[in-house]
C-alpha cells in the first residue's frame, strides 16, 4: 500500500468518525428526544467514535514502521567456512 492510499483511506475513516460524531451532537442540540435522555453516552460515543479511528491509524502506522525497520536491518554476512585438511606435501 502506498503512502498515498493509506493517507486516503485513513482520511475516508476519520471523516466518517467525525461525521457520526457531528450527527450525534447536532442531534443533541436539536433536541432529538432519545438522544436528549442519554446525553453523556452521546458524547461519550462521538468521542471515542473519533479516538478509535486516530488510536487505528496511529497503531497501524507504528506497526509498518516496525517492519520496515526490520527489514532494513539485515544480518552479517556469514564467514567463509574453513577448511582443514592436512597437507599433501
Amino acid at each position: 500500500m502506498t503512502v498515498s492510499s493509506w493517507l486516503k483511506a485513513r482520511s475516508v475513516e476519520l471523516g466518517a468518525s467525525l461525521c457520526t460524531a457531528a450527527l450525534l451532537i447536532a442531534g443533541l442540540a436539536i433536541g432529538v428526544p432519545f438522544l436528549r435522555e442519554r446525553i453523556p453516552e452521546t458524547f461519550l460515543y462521538s468521542f471515542c467514535c473519533v479516538t478509535a479511528v486516530l488510536l487505528r491509524a496511529v497503531i497501524d502506522l507504528a506497526v509498518r514502521v516496525s517492519v520496515l525497520a526490520a527489514h532494513r536491518i539485515r544480518p552479517a554476512p556469514a564467514t567463509a567456512a574453513i577448511r582443514l585438511e592436512p597437507s599433501k606435501a
